[in-house]
């Protein structure tokens, strides 16, 4: 066994020791559980039916669990650790066994919420049987043995979780140290003529050791979190702004909620606007969602920004979140329709009439549509046929360095 798993080990039967004492698990609690055994064995044939009638329910469990082989033998790990319940030992090897099992959850992906109502089904079916045959003294004691199963085998979702947000804050910092942060292009495509005219700005990871490129969006609920959101978007925001500063094309640059009511980088965002040689090239997209925060933060940027010749677009329309009554009020230059929406439009009548209606409420209002997602040349044609203004998705062009963009 490598170090850090006999650490890990360690500190786990201290954990567990904490836990038997906590929950008040004794002896007496094992020997009750012990002799209630037979019982339970009894019944595990229906309670194996039962319990898999149940977890199917789930569609990972039918992910997971997708041959005859492979069920046999999660029947069969499963009864094990059904008849471990009664045993009435419950040291190290029964402990290290939890463990695994946990890690095994972990690796296959499996959601902590699966394990949570996994348990909830057997505490019901063990219960069910006690007080049936009045075995009254042994519930508590299955209370208590089923609570420290849980805790040990969400240990590994909690180390999990632990490393993985050990991992991404690091990274985060590496990458703003080395300022690595970095806008790409995705063009966006007139739809009569297809030609490129306008760039949506990208944020990327580029790993300081590597060179690999990454997205910013595993990494942005992490980055929030640890307040490193804003060294993030200051270094995009600077190298777009760099980069588009003498050029006569139009870009769009995301923005938050956060970001336009963080008052110290909206200063700075506005020295960039005032440096460049044509604000009216410049176009912030809000995602509709970011709305319901606080709608006065909104409609004031986006009096500010028009008093620079910036324009507005109304990113993710379509996700149900806005009313019209801020649609109207903001006056956006572009509607982005959203993806979900979109990504159907060769399928589903349904987004063929909502994309209609979308861009039917677009021209009343004097604004241009932007169609995301197109993903297939199927999608284009029914977009284009839908009237929509712009194009943007994979079967276009993917998003590349700015050095690289189309327009």
């Amino acid at each position: 066994m490598c170090y850090h798993s006999a650490i890990t080990l360690k500190s786990l039967y201290m954990h567990i020791a904490t836990l038997i004492h906590d929950y008040h698990f004794t002896e007496e609690d094992g020997q009750r559980l012990l002799e209630v055994r037979p019982l339970l064995l009894e019944n595990m044939d229906r309670f194996t039916e039962e319990f898999y009638l149940f977890v199917f329910r789930f569609e990972h469990a039918k992910k997971f669990i997708h041959s005859p082989q492979v069920l046999a033998k999660h029947q069969k790990e499963v009864q094990r650790w059904f008849a471990a319940l009664f045993g009435g030992s419950y040291g190290k090897t029964y402990i290290t066994k939890l463990k695994r099992i946990s890690e095994a959850h972990v690796s296959i992906g499996l959601p902590a919420h699966y394990v949570n109502a996994a348990f909830s089904f057997v505490r019901r079916f063990i219960k069910e049987v006690l007080i049936g045959h009045k075995c009254l003294l042994a519930l508590s004691s299955v209370d208590k043995i089923i609570d420290i199963n849980l805790d040990v085998l969400t240990i590994s979702y909690q180390e999990e979780e632990q490393s993985k947000l050990i991992h991404e804050v690091v990274f985060l910092r590496k990458s703003i140290k080395a300022a690595t942060i970095t806008p790409y292009a995705q063009p966006i495509f007139n739809s009569q003529s297809l030609l490129p005219e306008k760039n949506e700005c990208l944020m990327r990871l580029i790993d300081p050791l590597n060179k690999e490129v990454h997205s910013i969006l595993p990494y942005l609920e992490t980055s929030k979190k640890v307040k490193l959101y804003r060294a993030l978007m200051q270094q995009m925001v600077q190298k777009s702004f760099a980069f588009f500063a003498t050029k006569a094309v139009d870009f769009s640059i995301n923005l938050s909620y956060e970001d336009i009511a963080d008052e110290p980088f909206v200063v700075e965002l506005f020295g960039y606007i005032d440096a460049h040689v044509a604000p009216k090239h410049i176009i912030f997209e809000i995602v509709e969602s970011d709305f319901i925060e606080d709608f006065d933060v909104v409609e004031s940027f986006a009096r500010k920004i028009r008093a620079k010749g910036c324009k507005l677009a109304i990113d993710d329309f379509g996700s149900g979140f806005s009313s019209m009554h801020h649609v109207l009020a903001l006056k956006p230059e572009y509607i982005k329709i959203d993806g979900s929406l979109i990504k159907h439009l060769d399928t589903s009548a349904q987004s063929r009439t909502v994309v209609k209606n979308i861009v039917n409420m677009a021209q009343e209002l004097g604004a241009k549509t932007i169609a995301e997602y197109i993903h297939s040349a199927a999608i284009l044609h029914e977009a284009q046929a839908l009237g929509v203004d712009y194009l943007q998705g994979f079967h276009l062009a993917k998003p590349a360095p700015l050095e690289d963009s189309l327009v």
